[in-house]
């Protein structure tokens, strides 16, 4: 089977999605396609903070925004026992149904959903991809089109397909789900207690008595062995009831900028460009804005030049903030500093809220994660 499109999207997670959406919707023929089924697991913390929900409403995801557990704050914990809550309105919804309902979406909007369809090659000259080969079932499908968008996530699978460089510096996490008695069900938590050196652990509840918990580490190689027992023990001292379930684990992709986003005309979102925010771990509202700026970028340019056009746009938009992101995940191979720092901002209501905004993603993180914003916590201010 052949198939002609305007933009063929890789990947129907939250970027692919969205990029579709956003594509469908201005006008082009787009071809959204899948390895999976949906529903489908995915791993995730399933955390909506308000930059997702306000992205999710601009994309019409209505079945979405009206899914989830609603919470009211994040609290964070350290090995030392301070404590630090501020108010984040946020919600909490499995991938399976954030997934499923953004495909839904882009369906509804136009564009053509090819599930189960895994791809296997690409063909092309001139620095340019003419064409896709899918294998879904029996069936072979060929996709040509004048651009191409990886949503693939931290597997690389498809950047080397589409001539994209690996992507470099991988962090791993690990979720499963399951009950606990430690925690009140209104908050987010993210713990330093009983989490891998220079990482963290979550737990994070999807109604009033399920939880999804994990944990995960950054910049080091070799460590995903230990984060099962590392997940154990947080949770057996979380008040775990019952035994995990559906534990799983995935790389995180946090490299950006570090990592090349575009070539010819092969353009990468979300995590495929390597957007999870390094320290938190957090990767849906770069996601979907990602995917929204690609398709943005390739309405008013199609083909190579609206990849170019999306190459500049987004070390606009991500790359300072991605490093201040970074200094943050630095923090976590000082303890002590960082327990100090926490205890400054649980005195000082200006440094909560600023601490508010850049965990909403309403917020500069450099006016916290930075050299000056550091200081200014230090000093109360």
């Amino acid at each position: 089977m052949k198939r002609r499109a305007d933009v063929a999207v890789i990947g129907a997670g939250p970027a692919g999605a969205a990029a579709a959406v956003t594509l469908a919707r201005g006008g082009a023929r787009v071809v959204l396609c899948d390895r999976a089924v949906f529903p489908r697991d995915k791993v995730c913390g399933d955390g909506l903070l308000p930059d997702a929900l306000e992205l999710l409403a601009a994309l019409g995801a209505d079945r979405v925004l009206r899914a989830g557990w609603a919470v009211g704050s994040v609290c964070i914990a350290t090995r030392g026992g301070v404590e630090l809550s501020v108010p984040v309105g946020a919600r909490v919804l499995p991938r399976r149904e954030l997934d499923h309902g953004l495909v839904a979406t882009a369906a509804a909007a136009g564009a053509e959903v090819l599930e189960g369809a895994a791809l296997r090659q690409a063909t092309g000259r001139a620095g340019a991809i003419e064409s896709v080969t899918l294998a879904r079932g029996d069936e072979v499908v060929e996709v040509a089109a004048a651009a191409y968008v990886v949503a693939t996530g931290a597997a690389g699978g498809a950047r080397r397909v589409l001539g994209l460089p690996p992507l470099p510096g991988l962090a791993v996490a690990i979720r499963g789900y399951g009950e606990l008695d430690g925690f009140a069900p209104e908050g987010l938590r993210i713990s330093l207690a009983g989490a891998p050196r220079r990482g963290y652990a979550w737990a994070f509840p999807v109604s009033a008595s399920q939880w999804n918990v994990g944990c995960g580490v950054f910049s080091e190689k070799g460590r995903g062995h230990a984060l099962r027992a590392s997940l154990a023990s947080f949770y057996a001292a979380s008040g775990g009831r019952t035994g995990l379930r559906d534990v799983r684990g995935a790389p995180l992709a946090t490299a950006y900028p570090r990592v090349a986003v575009a070539r010819g005309n092969v353009l990468a979102v979300g995590d495929a460009a390597g957007l999870a925010r390094p320290l938190s771990g957090e990767g849906v509202g770069p996601a979907l804005e990602s995917g929204i700026l690609a398709a943005r970028c390739l309405l008013e340019r199609p083909g190579a030049a609206g990849a170019a056009r999306y190459r500049e746009l987004l070390r606009t938009r991500f790359a300072r903030e991605q490093r201040a992101w970074r200094l943050g995940e630095r923090l976590l191979r000082i303890p002590r500093l960082l327990e100090v720092l926490l205890a400054r901002a649980g005195s000082s209501a200006a440094a909560r809220r600023r601490l508010t905004r850049v965990l909403e993603g309403t917020g500069p993180v450099a006016s916290v994660l930075s050299p000056l914003g550091l200081l200014r916590i230090y000093l109360g201010r």
